[in-house]
């Protein structure tokens, strides 16, 4: 059986405990400290946690002012228990106040697929999304949320996108939906 999305901020912190657990105690982390590869900051695993600490909603509410618009439920419940993450799924999960519209974030890569002709409705998705992780110097892997995009319970569909893959973005229905399937450890 498939262990349901965490949607609200305690399942959040359940879901993250758990998964914070089996993250630092693994073998993929315990090989990158042993190379110097630093998946996860040496401050945060001598902590023994790979999240930051909960978002106050004074810095909720100051990120949906700053973009315009109110941020779907798991993924501001994600914030409100973990202002960030880091190596969750192969992506850095960004804090409530370095969240931005991926067009300003990078709006060449948009224009690098501008000729592709079967990703011209992409490209409008793109331009509508916040980016809220990234690869952080990997080979461009993008975790986005979909404005234009509101489905069921105020929900935004979010995509994971490698562009680098020559792929289009992978849809999830939502943000937890996005975590979950994307995780080393599920």
């Amino acid at each position: 059986m498939t262990t349901p999305s965490p949607l609200t901020a305690a399942e959040w912190r359940a879901f993250l405990s758990d998964y914070n657990t089996k993250l630092i105690n693994s073998d993929e982390v315990r090989e990158a400290v042993e190379e110097r590869r630093q998946v996860i900051s040496k401050e945060r695993l001598e902590a023994g946690w790979a999240g930051a600490e909960p978002a106050s909603e004074e810095t909720l509410v100051a990120a949906e002012e700053r973009l315009g618009v109110r941020l779907p439920p798991s993924y501001r419940n994600f914030l409100s228990a973990s202002d960030g993450w880091e190596y969750i799924g192969d992506v850095d999960l960004l804090r409530a106040a370095e969240i931005g519209w991926f067009a300003d974030h990078d709006e060449g890569v948009l224009e690098k697929w501008s000729d592709v002709d079967f990703f011209a409705d992409y490209l409008a998705v793109l331009r509508r999304c916040l980016l809220i992780g990234s690869d952080n110097g990997g080979s461009g892997c993008y975790w986005l949320l979909h404005a234009d995009s509101v489905g069921a319970a105020g929900e935004w569909t979010a995509y994971e996108w490698w562009p680098g893959d020559g792929e289009v973005p992978e849809p999830y229905d939502h943000f937890a939906d996005m975590v979950r399937k994307s995780l080393h450890f599920s």
